[in-house]
């Protein structure tokens, strides 16, 4: 009983040290790694899985854009093929957005863009129709117009957000106020914008991205007055953006 007694005691103290041993090395553990995150905090972030390119809830966006489209697309309605023919549209934009949430993987973004300058070229400013013996004749006056406007409703999805490079897809909605009609002679000067695309951001710091992207740009009067056949275009584009 009493040799029982004795080798349980020595287990105990055995096992007392043990943890007593396990303890100490554990907070020499700890402190190592604070100090290494004291001396390298960017390297910490990685390790914890949080790059510094992490867009994160809250985060801003505030950035300038420009494009173009060299041709009309008929192949979603809107103008005819005599209406769209030589058309190219010129767009540049300031740009807001503000990150609603996020993870590692996406983050979703509010914006906001104010369009300072839109050309359309070779809009028809008049069109005439002769009716012959032969049928009828129509002819177009074409020139440039001149616009602006706002883009106030706007979301954008950034995949693989930890990373420096960031596919991203959008949608946005607004309206553009011109000189002349666009598209048509009666389709009057205001027009709805409708966009949606894709592209890829490339961060060449923590806190600035470079942005190429193309976007299907849809301009209509939504029936508000003469004709509603839509101008569809592609504008490919490039942007630079800072973040705080």
């Amino acid at each position: 009983m009493l040799k029982s007694l004795r080798i349980a005691i020595v287990i105990l103290l055995m096992n007392f040290f043990g943890v007593v041993s396990l303890q100490a090395q554990s907070k020499s553990e700890h402190h190592a790694i604070d100090e290494t995150a004291k001396v390298n905090p960017q390297q910490n972030q990685k390790t914890k899985g949080n790059s510094v390119y992490t867009l994160r809830r809250g985060t801003n966006e505030f950035g300038v854009w420009g494009g173009g489209s060299f041709h009309a697309t008929t192949a979603f309605g809107g103008l005819r093929e005599e209406e769209a023919r030589g058309r190219k549209f010129i767009v540049v934009a300031f740009r807001y957005g503000r990150t609603l949430a996020a993870n590692d993987n996406v983050a979703l973004q509010y914006t906001l863009e104010a369009v300072p300058l839109a050309v359309a070229t070779n809009n028809i400013t008049q069109q005439t129709t002769l009716t012959t013996p032969t049928g009828s004749i129509t002819t177009f006056r074409r020139g440039a117009t001149y616009g602006g406007g706002l883009t106030p409703l706007g979301l954008q999805l950034d995949l693989r957000n930890s990373a420096r490079v960031k596919p991203f897809v959008h949608i946005n909605a607004g309206g553009l106020l011109f000189t002349k009609p666009v598209p048509l002679p009666d389709a009057g000067k205001f027009a709805f914008t409708l966009e949606g695309g894709t592209g890829v951001r490339i961060f060449t710091s923590s806190k600035r991205a470079l942005t190429l992207g193309v976007r299907l740009h849809h301009i209509s009067n939504g029936n508000i007055s003469g004709s509603n056949r839509g101008l569809n275009q592609f504008i490919l584009y490039m942007g630079f953006s800072v973040f705080r």
